[in-house]
């Protein structure tokens, strides 16, 4: 541990630091609290042993200073000093000094006071770290709980949280947006023919596929068994439908086996629908209803294709 020492008077400097040294601890000198603030400043120091008394800025008022500076950290203060009052033991307190030595110094109380301070400063350390660990974990969970496991797409509730934000900026800001909704074909079939864990397969095959077919600006989302929904924020009508028609030729051309279809592939139907903006009246809900309604009207006219 490196332990900055701030001491005006050269002999007790140097005693200071070869001290410390002799007990294992890197030691950088500073004469002045001045001096000593722009060392912390620059430095990734947390110890300071610092005398009271000092020219140009004293050990009172750099401990003051560190206190109020949230750049560094927590930085363990000792206050090396002559005066040995109450009041003034008080007084570096309220600073927010940690600890008390008084000159001339006992070497084995000041070793048991900076070895205290090492001991906070390393459970400070490791508090630090499982808070840093936390935080991860939080925004982690965060993330898995907008997730599908399966497919990695979003879920329902993502759906919502994106499809409300895409809506609130599609009416304030004058933009259009789609929704494609997607059904696996035969899936029912799929899985009875082949296993649930080939149906399993088949979901992130199908999502992976589709997120190579947007853009970076657009989000899939498993809403719900075999069915996928994509929002595609400033799109019309027509751009949606090309973007569907994209999603659903790309599953057809993975030629993947499926004995229940009449081509004897897997396939997919996709409904499209648009906002509006000459009917800024309507709800994101009335532009996912229609999608869905586009859907039914794909799978009972002969599945493997886009309806609006």
């Amino acid at each position: 541990m490196r332990i900055l020492v701030v001491e005006d008077d050269p002999v007790s400097r140097k005693l200071l630091q070869k001290t410390l040294e002799g007990w294992g601890y890197e030691i950088i000198t500073a004469e002045n609290g001045q001096k000593a603030l722009d060392i912390i400043m620059n430095e990734n120091l947390k110890f300071v042993v610092a005398d009271w008394m000092m020219p140009v800025m004293d050990g009172l008022t750099l401990c003051r200073m560190l206190r109020s500076s949230k750049d560094k950290g927590y930085v363990y203060f000792i206050m090396l000093t002559g005066k040995d009052k109450k009041e003034d033991i008080i007084e570096g307190l309220k600073a927010g000094v940690d600890d008390y030595v008084v000159k001339p110094f006992d070497r084995s109380e000041l070793q048991v006071r900076v070895r205290a301070g090492e001991r906070i400063l390393t459970l400070e350390k490791e508090l630090t770290a499982k808070n840093e660990s936390l935080q991860r974990l939080n925004v982690k969970l965060e993330e898995l709980v907008r997730l599908d496991t399966l497919t990695g797409a979003g879920n329902r509730l993502s759906f919502y949280e994106t499809i409300e934000k895409t809506h609130h900026r599609a009416c304030r800001y004058a933009y259009g947006y789609g929704i494609i909704m997607c059904d696996i074909d035969n899936f029912k079939l799929y899985n009875d023919t082949y296993g649930h864990l080939a149906g399993d397969n088949i979901l992130r095959r199908v999502a992976d596929s589709i997120k190579s077919s947007i853009r970076m600006s657009d989000d899939v989302f498993r809403y719900g068994g075999e069915e996928m929904v994509i929002t595609l924020p400033d799109q019309d009508m027509k751009t949606t439908l090309t973007v569907a028609e994209k999603i659903r030729d790309g599953i057809e051309s993975m030629g993947i086996e499926h004995r229940g279809t009449a081509i004897g592939i897997l396939t997919i139907s996709c409904g499209v629908a648009a906002f509006d903006m000459e009917k800024l009246e309507n709800k994101w809900e009335d532009i996912l209803e229609n999608a869905d309604k586009a859907l039914y009207r794909a799978k009972s006219t002969g599945k493997n294709r886009v309806c609006s």
